[in-house]
């Protein structure tokens, strides 16, 4: 059983950003995603960029809570370079990923579409973004840790003759969330970035200091946010450029542990955790991404139609600690939930969240009892034997209008 957090020490520091001396001097504590060096957390002054290693309280906690913080507060810098791009390019490419996507994805350029690709079953093989960059030209963005494996999956798909290009080393990607990530970009570039001219879910090309960067109004942060797509030998200069004007606007750069920590207060799954091939999108809750519009027997289609007759077994949840201390106990994952002394599921993810001072667990339960009869039940989660009362909630704890402001 290894500490909980841990990063290997050998094979380090292969994949590094051209801008990785910045984050370093910024305290970066990095871990590996994908092979990159990524930063986790930045030490506040005077503390160490080391992992201290605990089963209970973090020694990283301070930096995410003020990662949180800021980024609700002013803005955050987070570094989503090591994502997985791929890109396809062919006048048969929009009936291709209509095939493989249960959502109704769109040919038009700069639309993005967050959907699933499903094994025949109805599990949900790959979480992703489908981003139309021009007319039959779209790029695929999916978890850093999925890579090869959403690779597999959709070249196992597609017709013969279309290619599908992996990109994910040609571009590095800055995520700018926070309230004031729109101001702070009016300051860098001339484009309108007005909640009417740029809406969520949409993405355009934006000139920053002469250079042409791809940006996507999407936020994994529940925040209003853009990411920014950038070519390597850009990247150093944009991100320097974002931190020199970014002290106007007190950002602030963050980890992963914070983006963690925000996705759950934004009721965000992340694949590998909260789903998977185990899983459909009925249990998850997301069945808004199954499009009922498109007339295309899509792979997994006849499976949801099945699974769609009949009540769920298990439902995925959210709950939150009665007594909430960060640490006490450490909420990660495969945790015991409990009504009384009947085990009736387990946890998925979880972690602190320090701007609604909760503990936050995810996870999945027998489709037994409704929310409202719940809310009358002992409700637990075991962790080291030990068992805390918990609370079921029925939306996430953070409920900002990002999509609209």
């Amino acid at each position: 059983m290894h500490w909980p957090f841990k990063q290997h020490k050998t094979s380090r520091n292969i994949k590094i950003l051209p801008y990785h001396e910045n984050l370093k001097s910024f305290g970066a504590c990095f871990g590996v995603s994908a092979g990159y060096e990524r930063p986790m957390w930045f030490a506040l002054d005077g503390e160490k960029a080391e992992y201290e290693y605990s089963y209970n309280y973090q020694s990283w906690y301070p930096s995410a809570e003020y990662e949180t913080n800021n980024t609700i507060k002013n803005v955050g810098l987070f570094d989503l370079t090591p994502f997985s791009k791929f890109e396809i390019k062919s006048d048969r490419a929009h009936q291709e990923l209509q095939k493989i996507c249960t959502a109704n994805i769109k040919n038009e350029p700069g639309k993005c579409v967050y959907t699933h690709m499903l094994n025949s079953d109805g599990g949900i093989e790959t979480d992703l973004t489908v981003v139309c960059v021009d007319k039959n030209h779209f790029r695929i963005i999916s978890s850093a840790a999925t890579r090869e494996r959403d690779k597999f999956h959709i070249n196992k798909h597609l017709s013969k003759n279309i290619e599908l290009k992996d990109v994910t080393d040609d571009l590095c990607v800055f995520g700018l969330f926070g309230p004031k990530s729109r101001d702070l970009l009016k300051t860098l570039s001339e484009d309108n970035f007005e909640n009417d001219q740029f809406r969520f879910g949409f993405a355009k090309f934006i000139k920053m200091d002469g250079i042409k960067i791809w940006t996507q109004r999407l936020s994994y942060v529940g925040e209003l946010g853009y990411e920014l797509y950038v070519d390597l030998k850009d990247a150093k200069k944009i991100y320097e450029l974002l931190i020199e004007k970014g002290k106007d606007f007190n950002l602030s750069n963050c980890g992963m542990h914070a983006m963690d920590i925000m996705r759950m207060e934004s009721g965000f799954l992340h694949w590998g955790h909260d789903i998977s091939p185990e899983e459909n999108q009925y249990q998850a809750g997301l069945a808004f991404t199954i499009s009922n519009k498109k007339d295309v027997d899509f792979i997994g289609k006849k499976a949801l139609e099945k699974i769609k007759l009949n009540k769920v077994k298990t439902r995925f949840s959210m709950f939150t600690l009665k007594e909430s201390e960060p640490g006490k106990p450490l909420l990660l994952h495969d945790e015991p939930i409990y009504i009384d002394d009947k085990i009736i599921g387990r946890s998925t993810s979880g972690n602190y969240s320090f701007n609604f001072k909760k503990n936050l667990v995810f996870g999945y339960i027998n489709n037994d009892f409704s929310n409202e009869e719940l809310k009358n039940k002992n409700l637990f989660i075991e962790i080291e034997k030990k068992k805390y009362p918990i609370e079921l909630i029925s939306k996430p704890l953070k409920q900002t209008n990002f999509k609209n402001n």
